[in-house]
């Protein structure tokens, strides 16, 4: 009797799940190499020692032309990038709050690292010097580091008030969550109560049942989700004991080929150098470039990689 290996027992699991592999598009092929990315999920953190010029150097060696979206803000990489950062604030605070008051601090507006965060951003906001907040960890109960795991409810009195100031300057809020029916809910009644704020789910909630986003994303044009950290490469630097989500040196699922054809208006790109992988940057960004865009139609690849970016960021060259 042959053994079967692990990772052909995996490939056949994915075929009879229907998640199996499909060929790439041949029109994109090529497009897929040099398209350029707007990447919104670039943490850049300030207690980082990478500089400003790094990442800069960073993009423009891997076709990035954007980048950020999650805090936390860096003026000095705002100034080494111009137009092509995407400023947010909030996730330092988001933890500080976290680490010094547990959940309860997470949904007090009156918490005074929070009550300095809204005064902040609306000077900020003011001087276009950001366009959103994030990234904010509402439910990462199993798909964060254990340290950082908590739930709450997304719809809370700290959050709306986060919503309600990027309401005011059509500005986004970035929320890594997990799906289930309350996370559901309080999404749809956020973006429904703030229709100027586009939502933008993390990791398109870090799940490999596309049904899930998709239960929210066929219901509010205003919410939208990113693909970082559902391939191969965080896996296997970050040894993550599970398979990936969305897409393998295989390419990319075939369930998620559909999602992402379905909602081609409402899906970005991400890379999360996080947790001490940025050195993989130009992995992780060519994962994308070869896993991932050949596999969509030349119209959907251009609007993943930076037309919808472009448009809900209001981005510039």
């Amino acid at each position: 009797m042959h053994i079967i290996t692990k990772q052909v027992l995996y490939i056949l699991m994915l075929m009879l799940s229907g998640w199996g592999y499909a060929q790439p598009n041949p029109q994109s092929i090529e497009l897929a190499k040099i398209v350029p990315i707007a990447d919104v999920h670039m943490h850049t953190y300030r207690q980082n020692p990478r500089s400003a010029k790094w990442w800069r150097e960073m993009m423009d060696a891997n076709g990035v032309m954007w980048g950020g979206a999650v805090g936390d803000y860096r003026e000095d990489v705002q100034a080494e990038l111009g137009n092509r950062y995407i400023p947010a604030v909030g996730q330092p605070e988001f933890f500080k709050v976290f680490f010094k008051d547990g959940r309860s601090g997470l949904i007090d507006p009156e918490n005074e690292t929070f009550k300095d965060l809204y005064a902040r951003s609306e000077i900020l906001f003011k001087e276009g010097k950001i366009k959103g907040f994030g990234e904010f960890h509402t439910d990462n109960h199993s798909s964060g580091p254990p340290r950082i795991r908590r739930s709450i409810r997304t719809d809370n009195p700290a959050m709306r008030k986060f919503y309600e100031i990027a309401n005011r300057y059509g500005g986004f809020v970035q929320i890594h969550a997990e799906f289930d029916g309350d996370f559901e809910k309080d999404i749809l009644n956020l973006s429904t109560d703030f229709p100027n704020t586009t939502t933008v789910l993390s990791h398109c909630l870090s799940t490999k049942d596309t049904d899930n986003p998709a239960a929210i994303l066929s219901k509010r044009k205003n919410i939208v989700c990113e693909l970082s950290s559902l391939g191969a490469v965080h896996v296997n630097l970050l040894n993550i004991p599970r398979s990936p989500h969305a897409f393998d040196s295989g390419g990319l699922y075939r369930n998620w080929i559909k999602f992402i054809e379905t909602y081609p208006d409402q899906v970005l790109l991400g890379s999360d150098p996080c947790c001490g992988i940025d050195a993989a940057y130009s992995e992780i960004i060519a994962e994308l470039r070869g896993n991932v865009l050949p596999y969509l139609s030349p119209v959907t690849m251009e609007k993943v990689a930076n037309k919808n970016a472009i448009r809900i960021f209001s981005l510039k060259k």
